[in-house]
């Protein structure tokens, strides 16, 4: 699982799935045939070796590519897609070259991967516009987009077999500029991840009592390209009987320039970490909401010890303030023993905010990490509380 980017993954097959199923004209009068010329040279763009396809039916209006099929190449890896059928609606060609779609339906997705096979059910793409061949081939990213994106019934399958059943990936992408949308959402439902007694890697989980998990993921946030202020204000993990990991964070400096500069320098990590130093942290919090996971760690720790939870629990207390003398700031190490101590006695939430006291460039905070890590509290603005 760990192999795969289930959303980076889907939307590539998403787009990828609306070029390779393609067809050469055989007149080139009307729209259908002219986008279909379209989406061959686009598959040929994308890197696309082989491309084979059944009937193509239907009109101008609606039309649908049956059985197609795809080997592409990659990173010296191969990878093979098939789509039973893909049918497009009001599917017209673009004055640059491209062509835009209000509907792009694909049934019964596989790609196959040297280590990974993903299977969809059915794939909606909404409200599409795909670029040119020539801006396929000039590397260039600005120009295709989609309002949404919904997936159902995925299955991943991994190199051993194992597989995670995923029940639907849903994104919005809206207001587009500079190749990225001003306001996206990203919703996964029904993430379904065994936990396997004979596997190693599930032996904690085991002895905390957890048979499978079944997560939900949603996000949301806004960008503004003038001001380049990033806005993420829902980035939620969780599941029943488990809890939920909430991420919430403001960034600036995230302007169109910045991001062309991080897409350029995709393959140069030194060169992108230089980028980062250039944003500013507004604000960051991240919450814990328990739903029994910490009551189960306590009580299994416990048993561990050979004492009650209650007692497990003291025990932890007693060692805080050593512990967290390490952090060097007083007032801070209070505020985190009170905050952690009342959630050890009763788990429900614990939520750690920094908010400082004007937009901070990350190669300051960098800095005094490095410098004077004592200060991080102050300077980030840090506070911690819990069960709220």
């Amino acid at each position: 699982m760990s192999r795969v980017s289930t959303v980076a993954g889907l939307t590539a097959l998403a787009l990828a799935a609306t070029v390779i199923v393609a067809t050469p004209p055989v007149r080139a009068e009307s729209s259908r045939d002219k986008v279909l010329s379209i989406l061959s040279e686009a598959a040929k763009a994308s890197g696309a070796k082989s491309v084979t396809w059944g009937a193509v039916t239907g009109d101008d209006a609606r039309f649908t590519v049956s059985d197609g099929k795809a080997t592409m190449v990659s990173g010296g890896e191969t990878s093979e897609l098939a789509v039973a059928a893909t049918t497009y609606t009001n599917a017209v060609p673009t004055a640059d070259g491209g062509y835009t779609a209000d509907e792009i339906a694909l049934d019964k997705v596989s790609v196959s991967a040297p280590d990974t096979r993903i299977a969809v059910d059915r794939l909606v793409v909404s409200r599409y516009v795909g670029r040119a061949p020539a801006r396929i081939l000039d590397k260039t990213t600005e120009g295709e987009r989609f309002e949404k994106i919904v997936a159902n019934g995925i299955v991943v399958t991994s190199h051993d077999g194992k597989q995670m059943p995923v029940a639907s990936v849903s994104v919005d992408a809206r207001d587009w500029v500079a190749g990225a949308p001003r306001h996206s959402a990203l919703e996964i439902k029904g993430i379904t991840v065994p936990v396997d007694p004979k596997d190693p890697d599930m032996k904690d989980f085991v002895a905390l009592g957890y048979k499978q998990f079944v997560l939900d993921f949603a996000g949301a946030g806004s960008w503004d390209e003038q001001s380049g202020r990033l806005l993420v204000d829902r980035f939620d993990l969780g599941g029943a009987d488990i809890g939920t990991l909430k991420l919430g964070f403001a960034l600036g400096g995230v302007t169109p320039q910045f991001v062309k500069a991080m897409e350029a320098a995709k393959n140069d990590d030194a060169k992108q970490m230089e980028l980062l130093q250039a944003l500013t942290v507004e604000s960051l919090r991240l919450r814990w909401d328990d739903a029994s996971l910490a009551t189960r760690v306590i009580a299994q720790q416990a048993a561990e010890q050979g004492v009650d939870a209650k007692a497990y629990v003291k025990q932890l207390k007693l060692m805080m303030p050593m512990v967290l003398s390490m952090v060097g700031d007083k007032d801070f190490e209070k505020k985190v023993a009170t905050a952690a101590g009342a959630f050890l006695d009763a788990p429900k939430s614990l939520t750690v905010v920094a908010k400082p006291a004007k937009p901070l460039p990350v190669s300051q905070i960098v800095g005094a990490a490095m410098m004077a890590p004592q200060s991080l509290p102050k300077v980030l603005g840090a506070d911690v509380h819990a069960n709220d």
